[in-house]
C-alpha cells in the first residue's frame, strides 16, 4: 500500500473540488478504460462488480408510459472507511459499441458523485426533459436527460484517492436497474360478443365520458368506472384501478339473452300479452320476450284489467293479478268506539 498523499486539509480540498462538481455532465468525450463485469437489464438482477469495473446498462424496448430509469447501487460497508475515495460516474454515447474483449472506451459523462458513505444509493435518469421524476435525500436525479439514443450507459466507480489499499478494490458492489413510469396509463375498452345487430345501441364511458370501443383512453392512476349500456343487453360496470404505466385491456361480455316474464294465472282467467293469448294449464307461465314497452290483460269472468310495463334488456318481470275488496264506513259516527252512528 503507498501513503496516502491527499489527507488533512488536502484531501479537505480535494472533497470540496469533487462535492462542488457533484453530478455534473460533460459536453465532451472522456476515455474510460475497464473490465466489464455484466450488462444491466432494466427489471432485470443486479450486476455484481469491483472497483474500477464497469457496468453496461441497457434500455432495451422502453414502453410508452415509462419516463425513465432508477440505478440501485449495493455498496459494501468497507468501503464506507474510505470516505471521499470513490466516486460513482455514468457515461452516455458510449464508442465503440461495448464488447467482452474490449477494454478502452469513449464517452460523454452525464454523472459524477463520490461514493456515498452509505450501503445504499439511488440515482433517477430521465428520458426527456418533461418528467416528473422528483429526488430525495437518498436519491439524485440527472439534470440533464438521457435519450434512448444515447444508451447504452456505462457504469463505473473510480478511486479519487491514492493510498486505497488494495483489499478496497476487490470489494463487491451491486446494481440494479428498474423503470420509472408516469404516473398515468392506458385503457381499452371492447365488447367480447357484439350481437352485430344494427339496430342495437351501445355506448361506453369511463369515468362518464364516452369512449370507442377498442380505441385506447389513457389515464391517471387510480380508480376508475367503466360503464357499458346497450339497447339490447343489460349494462355492465366494472370498477377498475389504473397502476402507473399500465396498458390494461378490458374485453367484456353482454348478456343477449331475452327477457323473461312470468305469468301467474287464476283459475278460469284469461291473460293476453300484447293482445296475444298467454296459452298454458299451469298456474305459471315463463314467457320470453323483447325489451321495451308491453301490455298485459287479464279477464276473469265480468273482470277486466290492463296493465302496461316496461321490460328492461335481459330483465326479469313477474306479474300477478291482485283483486281486493275495499270496505270504507262512511257513516256520521264513523270514528266512535263502535264506528256506528247515533241514530
Amino acid at each position: 500500500m503507498k501513503p496516502n498523499q491527499f489527507t488533512g486539509r488536502y484531501a479537505g480540498i480535494i472533497s470540496a473540488i469533487l462535492l462542488a462538481s457533484l453530478i455534473t455532465v460533460s459536453a465532451r468525450g472522456e476515455n474510460i478504460r475497464g473490465e466489464i463485469a455484466g450488462t444491466a437489464q432494466i427489471g432485470g438482477p443486479g450486476i455484481v462488480f469491483n472497483p474500477e469495473n464497469i457496468v453496461i446498462v441497457d434500455s432495451g424496448t422502453i414502453p410508452a408510459f415509462q419516463e425513465g430509469i432508477e440505478l440501485r447501487l449495493e455498496i459494501p460497508e468497507a468501503l464506507n472507511r474510505y470516505q471521499n475515495s470513490f466516486a460513482l460516474l455514468i457515461f452516455r454515447d458510449i464508442t465503440p459499441s461495448p464488447a467482452l474483449d474490449n477494454r478502452s472506451y469513449s464517452g460523454t459523462r452525464a454523472y459524477m458523485r463520490l461514493l456515498p458513505s452509505r450501503t445504499t444509493a439511488f440515482i433517477r435518469i430521465p428520458f426527456t426533459d418533461n418528467h416528473g421524476i422528483s429526488s430525495d435525500a437518498l436519491t439524485d436525479v440527472l439534470p440533464v436527460p438521457v435519450s434512448p439514443e444515447q444508451f447504452p450507459l456505462l457504469v463505473t466507480v473510480l478511486p479519487v484517492m491514492k493510498g486505497i489499499p488494495d483489499s478496497a478494490f476487490q470489494q463487491n458492489l451491486s446494481i440494479s436497474v428498474v423503470p420509472l413510469w408516469k404516473d398515468e396509463g392506458a385503457l381499452t375498452v371492447s365488447i367480447a360478443n357484439p350481437s352485430g345487430n344494427p339496430e342495437e345501441i351501445v355506448n361506453i364511458t369511463v369515468d362518464g365520458a364516452e369512449v370507442s370501443p377498442g380505441e385506447e383512453t389513457i389515464l391517471s392512476a387510480g380508480i376508475h368506472r367503466v360503464r357499458i349500456s346497450s339497447s339490447h343487453a343489460p349494462t355492465v360496470e366494472k370498477t377498475i384501478a389504473i397502476e402507473p404505466g399500465q396498458e390494461l385491456a378490458l374485453n367484456l361480455p353482454l348478456d343477449y339473452r331475452p327477457p323473461e316474464i312470468t305469468v301467474s294465472i287464476p283459475e278460469g282467467a284469461f291473460i293476453l300479452l300484447d293482445g296475444e293469448t298467454v296459452e298454458t294449464e299451469d298456474s305459471l307461465a315463463v314467457l320470453e320476450t323483447t325489451p321495451g314497452d308491453h301490455i298485459i290483460t287479464y279477464s276473469l269472468g265480468n273482470l277486466e284489467v290492463n296493465r302496461h310495463f316496461t321490460v328492461r334488456p335481459g330483465g326479469k318481470v313477474k306479474i300477478k293479478l291482485i283483486i281486493d275488496i275495499e270496505v270504507v264506513d262512511v257513516g256520521e259516527g264513523s270514528g266512535s268506539e263502535y264506528g256506528v252512528g247515533d241514530g
